[in-house]
């Protein structure tokens, strides 16, 4: 960003901090406070950065003397923008503003819901989940005042200028993403002061980037005198970018320590998602304030509508998918996608604009991946030396560039970083590769994983260094460009160790799971005639994005290690033996002991419902293999039981085993699991009798050819050998029997009953199962 950049994008994230001042002591118009709290906390004196704090509102930049090219014109109508996109008013407000008032789930409005769910006063530094809740929260000084202490500490530590400005956007998410932007009691407080300050931050860099390619320098008349004319006008851009092929680069693997080389491997494309991220704003001039959204091979970014930026966006697609050529053939590709858009068609209006928006950039994307590669492209495909080989890696099978131990660079680099992925807190993008073992990025770059000193030592050096991200922790400094969100979460180093922590036999289970109908919600998920699509608005939709986002890649570390469901392993551990693999966007795929596989997705999903207000739902496929078993052929197979699961009845389903084995979630969690699986360990574990294992494998046999009349009344037999001796002192173990035969006998006679009832022995026989048997 250039000078004038990092003054719009200073000035409008401070622009709101007298709200914060005002709601723990300061009862000054937060404009003033906000000014003083510049000048004197963060000494910043720059006329152009402090004049957008004290006149972002119309009253007091009319009564100003400001000059007409002056920034605050600029944050007043990106304020503007974004106050009027995301405070609508609600039905039964009355108006009036409240200091104490919490902040509103986005949930409450998703997918036709009307709840009434708050946030707790908290600040965002842990991974655990902050729940909504329908308990009356209010907010009160002290959290105020240890936000404001928190900013004020943070700040000394950066430098306002370009390199430091996606560290300040990291300093206000931690501090204000659950506070309200506006305490209107006639308005929605479902956006937080956070979400707010970082959109005004992004449509006034565009803003200011638009009028300066039309050189416009009269502020005053084009964008206060003339506001509505502007509201009007095709000022912005969204973009889009989907990168095709990850699934099949991620899994398409066969080797010993798959499970390193998986995590690596999703890790790496992770990371080749940011970096593609921040080179794109980097060529538009922008920084993090203009994301959208970035997770699992996909991002929106809001950018400026100007020649300069289509330009940019033109030679950005075809510089990754060089670099994506170069290095893996076809089997990745990027497909970009833009609509040109005004401010009103981001809050709706007319009617079906938003909307519009995305149904033009996906038409883009899908085109682009019909079309992917011109002449020059397939020219160097076909005269490329992948098909002279006779040997081919050992890990992806591709014929191209191998060592000595038929290991592609790729792969080779893949397994070296994998190890540092979890001993290395910083990912620094660099100009060389001295060590020869970064991997690649676009535009000749590397990707190194260094500890925090060898960062130091490297920045102070000046060391080829370009930028770095940090893992799940907040830091700042120069040119980090943001912390990585990350599931990471790893209990076992080998499909092996996880295997043999399995209860019973010892099996790895594979659990594959994504949102139902997100693309939906994502565009349509917030209209509702009833209020005339009021909310279907750009910052709905981007809290909402970074709502799924925390959830599925921090939020599900913390569900990992802290077990709920534990009705199959009986541990006392609360750590689930289980390696994600992959968390983000909308997808799940994790590995691990066959139990704590199966009781995580419970979890899961129980989380994710109470997260999201049961306004979205998820699918699920789980399989379970030996652990010598192909990971291609795992995910797979898991992923064909995971469309099983899509194609349900209204999805929000899980299937187990095959396709036979398909539930709606709360009837595997409450009739197989806690109702017959429980049912089943409860009389076979307490009766101590060795005859359990054969008496459960002829009772499934029969269960499972019921249809044939003969194993009715052989059923009946079996179960009536089970009977304890009507002796004096054994009314417990007949009062038992009783209750498990009545339950087996009613369920056996009824098809949903004798489903559930033979997927819940299945899971028995597996937990008492050994690995001879």
């Amino acid at each position: 960003m250039n000078e004038s950049n990092v003054k719009i994008t200073i000035g409008c994230l401070l622009h709101d901090i007298g709200k914060v001042l005002y709601r723990y002591n300061d009862r000054r118009n937060h404009s003033v406070s906000g000014t003083g709290f510049l000048k004197d906390v963060c000494k910043i004196y720059d006329k152009d950065i402090w004049e957008q704090v004290n006149f972002h509102h119309g009253k007091l930049l009319k009564s100003s003397n400001v000059s007409k090219d002056s920034f605050a014109y600029i944050s007043y109508i990106a304020d503007n923008i974004s106050a009027s996109i995301d405070r609508r008013d609600k039905y039964d407000g009355t108006g009036g503003f409240v200091r104490n008032l919490p902040l509103e789930s986005i949930f409450n409005i998703l997918n036709g819901n009307n709840q009434n769910f708050k946030y707790r006063c908290t600040l965002m530094d842990t991974d655990k989940i902050q729940y909504p809740t329908e308990e009356d929260i209010q907010y009160t000084e002290s959290f105020y005042n240890s936000c404001i202490q928190r900013i004020k500490e943070a700040l000394k530590s950066i430098e306002y200028n370009n390199s430091y400005s996606n560290s300040m956007l990291e300093i206000l998410e931690s501090c204000l993403s659950f506070v309200p932007s506006s305490t209107s009691t006639a308005e929605r407080a479902d956006i937080s002061l956070f979400d707010h300050v970082k959109m005004t931050a992004g449509f006034g860099n565009c803003i200011y980037n638009y009028l300066k390619e039309n050189n416009i320098v009269d502020y005053k008349s084009y964008l206060f005198e003339n506001a509505e004319k502007f509201y009007n006008e095709k000022a912005f851009i969204i973009y889009s970018m989907d990168i095709s092929g990850i699934q099949d680069f991620i899994y398409t693997i066969t080797s010993k320590g798959a499970l390193k080389s998986l995590r690596a491997r999703s890790f790496y494309i992770e990371l080749l998602m940011e970096y593609m991220t921040d080179e794109i704003l980097e060529m538009t001039g922008l920084c993090r304030t203009n994301l959208i959204y970035c997770g699992g091979g996909h991002a929106y970014i809001l950018l400026d509508n100007t020649d300069r930026t289509k330009k940019a966006i033109i030679d950005f697609e075809k510089s990754m998918n060089k670099f994506f050529i170069d290095n893996f053939s076809t089997a990745l590709y990027i497909a970009g996608g833009m609509a040109e858009c005004s401010a009103n068609d981001l809050k709706n209006v007319p009617k079906g604009s938003y909307s519009n928006i995305f149904k033009t950039i996906s038409n883009m994307i899908s085109k682009s991946k019909s079309m992917r590669y011109n002449a020059e492209d397939i020219l160097k495909l076909n005269n490329s030396n992948e098909f002279n080989s006779t040997r081919e890696c050992k890990i992806c099978k591709r014929t191209d560039n191998l060592n000595r131990d038929d290991i592609c660079y790729i792969c080779d680099r893949l397994n070296k970083f994998s190890i540092k992925i979890q001993e290395k807190p910083f990912f620094v993008v660099v100009d060389n590769n001295k060590t020869n073992d970064g991997l690649p990025l676009p535009s000749n770059r590397f990707l190194v994983a260094e500890s925090k000193e060898e960062l130091l030592i490297r920045i102070k050096n000046k060391e080829s260094y370009v930028r770095a991200y940090c893992k799940n922790e907040r830091y700042t400094g120069l040119n980090i460009a943001s912390k990585l969100w990350v599931g990471d979460y790893k209990n076992g180093d080998t499909f092996e160790d996880l295997a043999n922590n399995s209860k019973g036999i010892k099996r790895l289970a594979v659990l594959r799971a994504d949102i139902d109908n997100l693309g939906k919600a994502f565009v349509n998920g917030f209209d509702n005639v009833e209020n005339n699509n009021k909310y279907v608005t750009i910052s709905r939709t981007a809290t909402f994005s970074r709502k799924l986002a925390l959830f599925f890649k921090l939020n599900i570390n913390n569900i990992l290690k802290n077990r709920d469901c534990n009705i199959i392993s009986k541990s006392e551990n609360p750590k689930r033996n289980i390696a994600i693999v992959y968390s983000g966007g909308d997808d799940v795929f994790v590995v691990g002991a066959w139990n704590d596989v199966i009781e995580f997705a419970v979890d899961l999903n129980t989380a994710f419902s109470k997260f999201s207000q049961n306004t979205l739902t998820l699918s699920a496929g789980i399989g379970i293999y030996p652990s010598k078993y192909p990971i291609s052929a795992m995910a797979k197979e898991t992923g064909y039981l995971e469309e099983y699961s899509k194609s349900y009845e209204n999805k929000n389903a899980v299937t187990i085993f095959d396709e036979t084995g398909t539930y709606n979630w709360n009837e595997f969690k409450n009739s197989v699991l806690n109702e017959k699986y429980k049912c089943i360990s409860e009389f076979f574990d307490d009766s101590g009798n060795e005859r359990g294992k054969s008496f459960i494998y002829n009772l499934l046999e029969y269960i499972r050819n019921s249809q044939e009349k003969i194993n009715i009344p052989r059923f009946a037999y079996t179960l009536a050998r089970l009977e304890p001796s009507n002796r004096k002192g054994n009314e417990k173990s007949i009062e038992k029997y009783n209750k498990f035969a009545k339950n087996m006998f009613n369920w056996i006679k009824n098809d949903t009953d004798r489903k559930q009832l033979i997927t819940a022995i299945y899971l028995y026989v597996y937990s008492i199962r050994s690995e001879e048997e």
